[in-house]
């Protein structure tokens, strides 16, 4: 089959969870068909590292939404989202639809809501929307954190547009890849047919994971994840000022690690707090991994399922995590993974498994076997596989 992959993020280097999600869905689809990509492009993306698992066609610098900006009568009254018209490429469209006329794909994949605006619907062809998070939903949560009323109404009633738009592309899909049950429940209160919507989970590459050889530092606590992302910084800045000062009483020796970027990141209250290091992005993850104690996730926004947790546990290492955190991953508190949504129990979860190395291990072991046998890869390619069949009716 031809598979045609319009992308808002460029899946090489596959270094945060929407690009380790599409790469891993790319890399097991391109085993028995024809994959194409037509993608944004941010800095760090390589397009020659693509060439393996499918033939990019055109590319485009990506235009970042500044969310600090005043918008115009007209972003007002527009019935799209002011991110999605300040972001907006013609020419992006117009390649698109240029290559689905010269290649004639048997399907189009739209890689989040931020690839929408391109998806030529006229043009006959099924589409796929692989909807990473419900943005809306993630919208109105951050929508209600403002203390101020203004500014909490402002963004609710930007939310509640969001809302509006992603329905209404849904609605004009095949069908929608939710990542959790809890993201399809979400999707179809808000209007979207419930059975075009298809549960396909996040997935690690279980095979890569399962050559790390651990060797913790007790005092060695880890967060990877990228600081550009605000769900992110939000969850660094909660740990440091709300939970690690009242695991450095117990550990004074204690070091949070956090992994990934933070170019163009305002760092204040972060780089600054004692017991905080960054290392920025790194090459291995898994180095990393091998020396963590514990893997927190201190997260309280955001939506989708958290790669993060998957790749802690496909290595081994116990993951402590908020309720925000692990949504989206069916796993078993007490079993799998440590769920603490106060920093006074976040921080006791995290000491009990410095301090206990049998409940380290067992818990470790159960969360590999999870990880294992829930979310590989091949569960991920063959369920996208799964939907591609059910709207074209051609087995993968």
């Amino acid at each position: 089959m031809k598979i045609l992959f319009v992308s808002a993020w460029f899946p090489f280097p596959p270094n945060n969870g929407s690009k380790i999600r599409t790469y891993n869905i790319m890399k097991e689809l391109s085993r028995d068909n024809d994959v194409y990509l037509v993608s944004l492009l941010q800095d760090d993306s390589n397009p020659a590292a693509a060439e393996p698992f499918c033939e990019v066609l055109a590319t485009h610098k990506l235009k970042w939404f500044d969310p600090t900006s005043s918008g115009s009568v007209k972003d007002f009254l527009s019935k799209r989202p002011r991110s999605v018209t300040d972001e907006f490429i013609p020419a992006m469209k117009e390649d698109v639809r240029k290559i689905v006329a010269d290649i004639k794909p048997d399907v189009i994949a739209a890689v989040t809501m931020g690839a929408a605006e391109y998806i030529p619907f006229d043009a006959g062809v099924p589409i796929i929307l692989d909807n990473h998070n419900c943005e809306f939903a993630v919208l109105r949560r951050n929508a209600l954190k403002h203390k101020s009323p203004v500014k909490r109404l402002r963004y609710l009633l930007g939310a509640e547009k969001y809302r509006r738009y992603e329905v209404d592309f849904c609605r004009k899909c095949a069908a929608i890849a939710a990542v959790s049950e809890s993201d399809k429940e979400m999707l179809a209160k808000a209007g979207v047919p419930s059975d075009r919507i298809f549960v396909v989970p996040n997935a690690v590459d279980t095979e890569y994971y399962e050559g790390v050889k651990r060797q913790p530092d007790k005092n060695l606590l880890l967060y990877n994840g990228a600081l550009t992302y605000r769900a992110n910084r939000d969850a660094a800045l909660y740990f440091a000022k709300g939970i690690y000062p009242l695991i450095a009483e117990k550990m004074p020796e204690a070091v949070l690690e956090i992994t990934g970027k933070t170019e163009g990141v305002n760092l204040e209250g972060i780089k600054d707090r004692p017991g905080i290091r960054l290392t920025g992005y790194v090459d291995d993850i898994r180095e990393e991994l091998a020396k963590a104690a514990v893997c927190v996730v201190p997260l309280r926004e955001g939506g989708g399922s958290r790669l993060k947790i998957l790749e802690a546990m496909a290595a081994g290492v116990p993951v402590v995590s908020t309720s925000v955190g692990a949504e989206g991953i069916e796993v078993t508190r007490g079993k799998n993974i440590l769920i603490a949504d106060t920093p006074k129990d976040f921080a006791e979860a995290v000491i009990s498994l410095t301090n206990n190395d049998t409940l380290a291990d067992n818990l470790a072991k159960a969360a590999k076997e999870f990880v294992s046998t829930n979310y590989s890869r091949k569960r991920l390619g063959d369920g996208f596989a799964g939907i591609i069949k059910s709207v074209t009716g051609v087995q993968k």
